[in-house]
């Protein structure tokens, strides 16, 4: 059985695992095919080959510094590993005045290990605000988020590009994806109704073609594109985008003809029953990110630093001299060549 373990301890394991979490590591940064997951093959033969280094290396048991630094650095490895298995990286639009819909995130990257819950999130963003200098010098973006906690009770906080908010662990932070989103009715022919949103393209971004094809109920593909009065963009001064009180109207094309154009409140008829535009609002896109071991790879890291710096301290500071100081106290009539 020690035999094993000093095999496993093997600094040609040690090279062998590094290689491939560098082969591994590159390959997944460069490749869609390879998931960055697989690093966690050599992490785990890494992770095993210091363990088993730290059970069989004497030097580890006499030098507590050097101890310390490879128990720390063990617990990095381990922790890199889980980052990898229970992280989360997704994006969503989320719609003024509508809460949090967690079947709307687009999942970006997945560990294998993660157990979703965004069903848990509960927020609803009420107003959104985005400063820019002339031109599309984006500066200050808040958009006011009302969490609704388990209670019942609510609070009003503040999500930028800089400061975020962690709802059950996910990471949420705005991002400079935002837009303009028309809050459509639909009565059929029954007289049944039924609402919903169509977001428009990011604006300022796409500032030119606020438009966008959707097809109705009864099958019929429209396209729908929004008309500004006084687009906030068509000005040499710094402007906020924010949702406009007035002076717009959506016009409403079909196979390339122009149905109508109607104003808030208003509908127009359509094959298989009516639309009506009931409302603009703004939409803003956010990241989101979930990554539970990052602060205890910090702290894992921390103690890897803190025995290196023990480990050398007790290399190179002076204390040859306090041992030579002990022995003289103890026999002050030896003799010492070349005192």
């Amino acid at each position: 059985m020690r035999t094993l373990i000093r095999q496993v301890a093997s600094l040609k394991l040690t090279l062998a695992g590094m290689a491939a979490l560098a082969i591994l590591s590159l390959a997944g940064a460069r490749s869609e095919v390879i998931d960055v997951s697989w690093t966690i093959v050599p992490l785990a033969l890494l992770s095993l080959n210091l363990l088993a280094a730290i059970f069989t290396n004497r030097s580890f048991r006499t030098q507590t510094g050097l101890l310390i630094f490879h128990v720390g650095l063990l617990f990095v490895f381990a922790c890199i590993g889980l980052t990898l298995l229970t992280r989360f990286d997704g994006r969503v639009e989320v719609l003024q005045g509508v809460p949090f819909d967690s079947s709307a995130v687009t999942v970006v990257q997945r560990g294998w290990m993660h157990r979703g819950k965004l069903d848990s999130v509960r927020f609803e963003l009420r107003d959104l605000e985005v400063d820019y200098l002339p031109g599309l010098l984006r500066q200050r973006t808040n958009s006011e988020v009302e969490i609704l906690a388990a209670s019942g009770a609510r609070r009003l906080l503040e999500i930028d590009d800089q400061r975020g908010a962690e709802f059950s662990g996910y990471r949420f932070l705005a991002t400079a994806n935002k837009g303009f989103a028309l809050v459509l009715g639909w009565e059929d022919a029954s007289g049944a109704r039924q609402f919903g949103a169509v977001h428009l393209p990011s604006y300022p971004m796409h500032d030119w073609k606020q438009l966008s094809d959707w097809t109705t109920p009864a099958g019929q593909r429209v396209q729908l594109e929004l008309l500004l009065d006084r687009p906030p963009l068509a000005t040499d001064a710094a402007w906020t985008l924010r949702l406009p009180t007035s002076g717009y109207r959506v016009q409403v094309r079909a196979a390339g003809t122009e149905i109508g154009v109607v104003m808030p409140g208003e509908s127009v008829e359509l094959s298989g029953g009516r639309l009506m535009f009931a409302d603009l609002r703004l939409w803003m896109g956010y990241s989101i990110d979930y990554y539970p071991f990052l602060p205890w790879m910090l702290v894992a890291a921390l103690l890897a630093i803190v025995g290196l710096a023990m480990h050398f301290g007790a290399r190179y500071l002076p204390q040859a001299d306090h041992r030579r100081a002990a022995v003289l106290t103890e026999a002050p009539d030896a003799h010492v060549v070349g005192a």
